[in-house]
């Protein structure tokens, strides 16, 4: 009599049988060992012809792989299997890409006294070559996940703006001093061109800077440049000052989202009111100077005697005056990196106000004793302490950002901006 081995094909368990007392095909069985449930079907079956004895029989009838078999009456067929299921894809890990700047004191000082002297020997004609030269150390040593950014300016270009600029201001200083009639006019006229100026100047930086030999780009739209940096602008006074921290909060929105890098936009996510929850202390504090103040000149003569009248102005206005120059400032910077966003990454900044105080406070210091000379370790010091604390964070890779076809951009605009006390760089 034949003798049949059934094998389990989860454990690969097996047991020898006469083919009499097995199931029909399509039986379920179970396996004595794993417990686990299978069909009977010819894959797991192998029929020898070697001898059979009972006793050898009725011991394996005896666990539970016969008892599974029941009467061997079989059960309808199962239905087919289906295939196995393809394992979902890992979600992409978040990762953080940090900014690192690997610039010193040392180095930077030779091109700032070299661009110092050629300045003064060439009467100012060789600051655009001087501009391009910070800037492209600058930019070089800055690296995100290890690449350096790039500065791609034309000094040719810098001077031809340059020329332009310094005439139109030039022509400003001559009208002051003929008519202040014409000075007036002139003084508008400058006022009406700088959401012209913010734009062109915005343009020409970011065409010229470049990562991972990808170019950023800023989108005009002076129709909006106009409404943020003028129109807006003439209503801060009217409102007391009210509206001005829903100007700067529409001013850094403008941009951020019509600058982009190669074919990716950046995008904004803040909110007027956390704007205006930064500048809540000027809020508080600006009203009661000008009440202390009022108090003073109502005295008169009285105040010099009464010390407690000069206390709170004394004390208050050099905490207005920390809280204007540092603490707005750093908590305005943080606020819009940390809701400016480009792909599938964000921006991290975190930047503390009372390092960027001490910093201030000991670079002037050093600065003043060393006459000035020690003002390449500020700038380097300052740098390196802003890009420490400057993130990028988010899943994917920024290298499936492709370049976009870009067009030569004018430098008026950026030297005008230069001359007038703005800068619109990246």
């Amino acid at each position: 009599m034949s003798v049949t081995t059934l094998t389990c094909p989860h454990c690969n368990y097996s047991k020898e049988l006469p083919a009499s007392v097995l199931p029909q095909p399509g039986t379920r069985v179970t396996c004595p060992r794993c417990k686990g449930v299978f069909l009977l079907r010819d894959e797991v079956l192998t029929t020898l012809p070697s001898a059979y004895e009972e006793p050898f029989a009725a011991s394996f009838l005896e666990e539970p792989l016969a008892a599974a078999m029941g009467s061997g009456v079989p059960e309808p067929p199962a239905p087919p299997l289906a295939p196995p299921a393809t394992p979902s894809p890992r979600p992409p890990q978040k990762r953080t890409l940090a900014f690192t700047f690997t610039g010193n004191a040392k180095e930077y000082f030779g091109i700032w006294i070299v661009n110092t002297l050629l300045r003064i020997v060439t009467l100012g004609l060789y600051s655009p070559w001087a501009k391009v030269r910070k800037r492209r150390y600058f930019y070089g040593n800055t690296l995100l996940n290890d690449a350096p950014f790039d500065y791609l300016a034309d000094p040719m270009a810098i001077l031809k703006g340059w020329f332009i600029a310094g005439a139109f201001v030039g022509l400003y200083s001559i009208a002051s001093k003929i008519s202040p009639i014409l000075a007036v006019v002139f003084m508008f006229i400058m006022f009406g061109l700088l959401p012209w100026v913010v734009v062109r100047s915005r343009i020409f930086n970011l065409r010229n800077s470049s990562h991972r030999n990808i170019r950023f780009g800023f989108t005009p739209d002076y129709r909006e440049a106009y409404r943020v940096f003028l129109w807006w602008q003439l209503l801060v006074p009217l409102t007391l000052g009210i509206l001005g921290p829903y100007v700067v909060y529409r001013q850094k929105r403008f941009l951020v989202e019509q600058s982009f890098y190669g074919t990716t936009r950046f995008r904004f996510h803040a909110t007027s009111r956390e704007y205006y929850r930064i500048f809540k202390p000027l809020f508080i504090m600006i009203p009661l100077l000008v009440i202390s103040f009022a108090s003073l000149a109502s005295l008169g003569s009285q105040a010099k005697d009464n010390p407690l009248a000069m206390l709170v102005p004394s004390i208050l206005f050099p905490v207005v005056y920390i809280v204007a120059l540092v603490y707005i400032p750093t908590a305005l910077s943080n606020l819009t990196w940390n809701s400016t966003s480009i792909g599938r990454h964000r921006f991290v900044s975190t930047l503390r106000a009372r390092d960027i105080a001490w910093i201030y406070i000991s670079s002037a210091v050093a600065i003043l004793l060393s006459l000035g000379m020690l003002a390449p370790w500020a700038a380097v010091r300052l740098a390196r302490y802003r890009l420490g604390r400057l993130k990028l964070t988010g899943t994917g890779d920024l290298a499936v950002v492709t370049a976009a076809a870009g067009e030569a951009a004018s430098a008026t605009g950026e030297e005008l901006g230069d001359m007038l006390g703005y800068d619109f760089g990246l």
